[in-house]
């Protein structure tokens, strides 16, 4: 059997117009008797063609084991954060097991650790760049772009006390954060994600695998 690129085997890495299509290909009760879907039969030969490959593709992905649960891991980001997490707690573990402490440091180090190899990429990629992207897009004059990269430069001085704090409460988060980071992007590499391919190289699979079919 072949398979898809994995782009292709996601909903929710299709734009939302493709997958509102790949819905009502998938529901064909509210098409005409004996033709496509309404929506489906006003796009050109080609789009149709493409939805009907998504729609099958997707089938395919459903029929997986833990199909759900994984698809949600990978989309909202949690999966980079149990990663990173991890990574926190090993690299806890093996400084304390290396610098011979006792349970009490151990038990300490792998848990905060843990705690903040967790929420610094939640905080800085989930809620700082999120945040940024939607400011930037919202001004558009170079006095509005002023005002913004101004008040980042300024925020820059107390997120320098707030890393201070950090390093006290949990020394060892750098190198957690390091480990869980490369287990995360090995993941992505063993699992062919397409966090990892361009859309070029995905594009030029989705042909190849369209010409063996």
């Amino acid at each position: 059997a072949r398979r898809m690129p994995s782009r292709f085997s996601t909903a929710g890495c299709w734009p939302a117009s493709l997958r509102r299509r790949a819905a009502s290909r998938r529901a064909p009760t509210a098409a005409p008797a004996g033709g496509p879907p309404a929506e489906l039969a006003r796009l050109p030969a080609a789009e149709r063609a493409l939805v009907a490959e998504y729609a099958a593709a997707e089938a395919e992905a459903r029929a997986q084991p833990l199909h759900a649960a994984r698809s949600s891991l990978i989309e909202s980001g949690v999966l980079l954060y149990l990663h990173t997490a991890g990574g926190g707690a090993a690299w806890g573990l093996f400084e304390s097991v290396r610098q011979r402490l006792d349970r009490a440091a151990l038990v300490q180090n792998v848990a905060r650790t843990s705690l903040v190899t967790c929420f610094v990429p939640i905080l800085l990629v989930g809620g700082v760049v999120t945040a940024y992207n939607k400011w930037n897009k919202a001004t558009d004059t170079v006095e509005e772009k002023f005002r913004l990269y101004f008040a980042l430069a300024l925020a820059l001085y107390p997120s320098g006390r707030l890393l201070q704090w950090v390093e006290t409460f949990a020394p060892l988060w750098l190198g957690g954060h390091i480990v869980g980071f490369a287990s995360f992007f090995t993941w992505t590499l063993y699992t062919e994600s397409d966090l990892m391919r361009s859309d070029r190289e995905l594009e030029q699979a989705r042909g190849a695998a369209r010409q063996a079919a």
